[in-house]
């Protein structure tokens, strides 16, 4: 598997910890990242270099000959800095995820659960199903959209404790995000929860699972796309 490395996870973890809702990973377009408000940096209407070089994955030099090209829109400070529009940033990023082919799956799951003990069960269990199954269990939502980008998993399964109004806008991203991949997001909700959460996510179309101590209606849907995914 592809993975990023070091520098971009350290960049992507600052940067996370200054939000306070997985939303701000995403844009007003439902495919587009751009950076919190509620900072003094995101307030500001431009990139520096390299921060947009972090952003679209690429080096120095290869922003300068973006802004060179046309590609992105930029302008130089008094004292030499340049400085990169976000919009042209956004509108690139939108492109590419618009423009991208299916990719070949790393990947067959990715398990979000934020509680450390119950994702250390989650994986045990996964385990224990004999199936061949390529998964993740992680416990930072941010690690969930990393590992989704760089791996392209079959299927997303997000963890929801209680859905409230919050909960819910995150959700709706994160379901307008993965399908722009062409990844399945599905939601695992505990027996409390779980008449509530289906129906308030039954227009969206998201399947919500019990989660039981052997998973067995995950276990049964991801036997069958396994079977679809290799038989065809």
């Amino acid at each position: 598997m592809r993975r990023q490395g070091p520098a971009f996870r350290k960049f992507w973890k600052s940067w996370w910890k200054s939000t306070t809702r997985v939303q701000s990973f995403f844009s007003h377009s439902s495919r587009v990242m751009h950076m919190p408000k509620n900072t003094a940096v995101a307030e500001k209407a431009y990139y520096s270099t390299r921060t947009a070089a972090k952003l679209l994955n690429v080096s120095l030099g290869t922003v300068q000959k973006m802004v060179e090209r046309g590609e992105l829109g930029a302008w130089k400070t008094n004292g030499g800095h340049r400085r990169i529009h976000k919009e042209t940033v956004h509108n690139l990023l939108a492109t590419r995820v618009g423009s991208s082919p299916p990719a070949e799956h790393e990947l067959d799951l990715v398990v979000f659960h934020p509680n450390h003990q119950e994702a250390q069960r989650i994986h045990g269990q996964l385990s224990k199903w004999g199936l061949p199954l390529r998964a993740a269990v992680v416990e930072d939502v941010l690690d969930t959209v990393i590992t989704s980008v760089s791996a392209h998993p079959r299927v997303v399964l997000y963890y929801v404790e209680e859905l409230n109004d919050a909960e819910s806008a995150t959700i709706e991203k994160l379901q307008n995000f993965f399908s722009s991949l062409h990844v399945v997001f599905a939601v695992i909700t505990n027996r409390q929860a779980y008449d509530g959460v289906a129906d308030a996510l039954q227009h969206w179309g998201i399947m919500v699972f019990l989660k039981t101590p052997s998973l067995e209606e995950v276990k049964g849907f991801l036997r069958a796309q396994l079977m679809m995914g290799r038989g065809g």
